[in-house]
């Protein structure tokens, strides 16, 4: 069960107050610790944590020591309770193996330090509230959240071209209690269709947007199995004729509704009810059956040139599994079937259908508080009312899903304990990264600009020891060679916003001594002559050679309808003294979609004004520092500076 720091927070706030109570020293103001039991499944050896277990003198509960009480529901993470149990209680006696491997803290202050330095264990992680877009039985506790961002799209253009059909969606999941969850999504989509209309004269433009809410509650159980009912109402918004470079205030292009040449601008009112069923089949294996119905509107267009053929209510059935291959490590599949009376896709055609939509992929845990997944699929909502759709125009066209959960009051990494060096390289390179992140609660600024006219700015802030959100944006300027891929995603003046993150996934040990890291980051050139945007992916790799000299390597990739770009990256970092560092970074490109080889290099000398500010200086011949600017040469050197802040 999760094991927050904030449990730990009232021991010490107590010890203080009784400490310093006018009223005389407390008979129990000296509590002694005792190890935790170890978990099921975990070693023994290493101590899980300390409880607090005040003397026998407390008059209130004479002769008593405290115990948690054991855990609820499976797949519950809700945070353990106390109850008075009699003085002597043998189940409190710790395990042979736990009381000699740790000497028991002192003070709240040092077991605080003991707590931070704890590994998760299983019992940490909370359960997956849905398989793709299946939604199983599972709840959070009325202490825990979850926020997660999701981008699914296909693996080209299609023939709209450009960065091709893409689904942004935002969820918020909030734990009411062990039996309540409430939900609220966001969900955004406005590109030409996938597939080619032949029956219109130019491609017909498409916005998808879903806003509302949804609660699911808790029917029955019992020690391995859970019912629930989820009921979700949305406002669907559709535009057939605009999106993307098309406003929806104006004229438009041809819909798919009727053929009026117009488009058509509909809100809606839409909603679904689900009956998931979860099983605990094993330790490891998960299933779900989950019957459902989807209120779509069955037509769209009435009152702006004629109504047109849409979805309708489909009742569906959906089968789902996962399997734990270890604590951070889920893999899982799911379907769902629709029955009818409505349908749930079209093709190139217009011609409305019935498609299973089936979904794998893999759930990674970078800690308890973290989570990134990806997974194969052909379904294109991501809302609940719109879970049941395929991609627009192409049913069945094999898509990429991308998701990032945030659990905000789970358990964190232990502290990284970075030493002053290390503080240093976690603040990054210049065009090449590095592997390290700051510790939870940092937050970084920074801004950089070079004489050919770039500008650019961004933040972060470290919402665990080994994730950092991420936010930039910026002009590029002056690049040369140009060509269409130039224009198309870093034109002249161009605001270019970016949004990411990075995730530390291993730290150095004895048989590996190196740092490394994932960085993700999408976002758009929002110059109105383009509007496309690209997926930004780069692995960072990080060894510390001697205290004075690190290496970097860099691999990365910059993925759009219009090609990919990828190239790797290589770096150092040189201390010269206390104050300053020498920064080497050379790019090798192996794409030529910029209109030259690519490949450039940089050299800057960082100076460390204090913990908080640093400046680098710097010359390089890359078309920027930001993203895809590292895959981009220059045929004029840019000299430039970056100033960034931590605090």
């Amino acid at each position: 069960m999760p094991r927050p720091l904030a449990k730990l927070l009232p021991v010490a706030a107590a010890l203080l107050s009784l400490s310093s109570s006018s009223l005389g020293e407390p008979s129990w103001a000296q509590p002694q610790w005792q190890p935790l039991a170890p978990a099921p499944g975990s070693d023994a050896a290493s101590p899980q944590g300390w409880n607090p277990v005040p003397p026998t003198t407390d008059p209130g509960l004479p002769g008593a020591s405290w115990q948690p009480l054991p855990p609820g529901d499976p797949g519950s993470s809700t945070q353990p309770q106390w109850a008075p149990v009699p003085e002597g209680d043998p189940s409190l006696a710790p395990p042979p193996e736990a009381s000699t491997s740790a000497s028991a803290p002192a003070s709240a202050a040092e077991a605080e330090a003991v707590f931070a330095g704890l590994l998760p264990n299983r019992a940490d992680y909370l359960p997956m509230l849905r398989l793709g877009p299946l939604p199983t039985a599972w709840f959070l506790d009325e202490s825990l959240a979850q926020l997660s961002f999701q981008q699914v799209s296909p693996g080209d253009g299609g023939a709209a071209g450009g960065s091709g059909n893409q689904n942004y969606g935002f969820r918020a999941d909030v734990g009411l209690s062990r039996a309540l969850l409430l939900s609220l999504t966001y969900t955004y989509a406005d590109d030409p269709l996938y597939a080619a209309i032949p029956s219109r004269p130019s491609q017909p433009a498409n916005y998808w947007n879903a806003a509302g809410a949804s609660l699911r509650g808790r029917l029955a159980g019992g020690p391995n199995w859970q019912l629930a009912a989820e009921g979700a109402l949305e406002l669907f918004t559709v535009g057939s004729g605009c999106g993307g470079t098309v406003s929806c205030d104006g004229p438009g292009t041809p819909n798919i509704f009727n053929d009026s040449g117009q488009l058509v601008f509909t809100r809606n009112w839409v909603g679904a009810l689900s009956l998931p069923l979860t099983w605990q089949a094993s330790r490891q294996l998960q299933l779900s059956l989950v019957p459902a119905v989807s209120f779509l509107p069955d037509s769209q267009g009435s009152g702006q040139g004629g109504a047109g053929e849409f979805y309708g209510t489909t009742i569906s059935l959906g089968l789902g599994a996962s399997y734990r291959l270890g604590n951070q490590v889920q893999l899982f599949a799911s379907g769902l079937l629709p029955f009818g009376p409505g349908t749930n896709a079209f093709d190139g055609d217009l011609v409305y259908s019935r498609v299973p939509i089936l979904t794998a992929g893999a759930n990674i845990a970078v800690n308890p508080r973290i989570g990134l997944e990806a997974s194969i699929t052909n379904g294109f909502g991501l809302s609940p009312a719109t879970a049941i759709l395929a991609l627009p125009s192409a049913p069945t066209e094999p898509m990429l899903n991308g998701r990032f959960t945030w659990n905000p009051g789970a358990m964190d990494s232990p502290s990284p304990r970075y030493t002053r060096r290390q503080a240093s390289l976690a603040l990054g390179g210049l065009s090449v990264n590095t592997a390290l992140t700051p510790a939870d609660g940092t937050t970084q600024l920074w801004l950089n600009g070079d004489s050919r006219g770039n500008l650019f700015g961004g933040a972060g802030y470290s919402v665990s020891n080994d994730f950092q959100f991420q936010i930039a944006g910026g002009l590029f300027n002056g690049i040369e060679p140009r060509n269409s891929y130039v224009n198309t995603f870093a034109g002249n003046g161009g605001l270019n916003l970016r949004f990411g993150g990075k995730a530390m996934v291993f730290r150095p040990s004895k048989k590996l001594p190196l740092w490394a890291a994932g960085r993700i980051s999408v976002g758009r050139n929002e110059d109105e002559s383009s509007k496309q945007g690209y997926l930004f992916f780069e692995t960072m790799n990080t060894w510390e050679a001697s205290p004075t000299l690190a290496f970097h390597l860099n691999p990365k990739l910059a993925l759009n309808g219009d090609g990919t770009s990828w190239g790797v990256g290589l770096a150092a970092n040189l201390q010269l003294g206390r104050r300053f560092q020498l920064i080497p970074e050379i790019n090798l490109v192996a794409t030529d979609l910029g209109g030259d080889n690519g490949s450039n290099g940089s050299l800057a000398l960082r100076w460390l004004a204090s913990a908080s500010t640093t400046l680098d200086v710097y010359v390089s011949n890359a078309a920027g520092l930001y993203d895809l600017g590292q895959l981009l040469g220059n045929d004029q050197v840019r000299v430039g500076a970056r100033l960034a802040f931590s605090f």
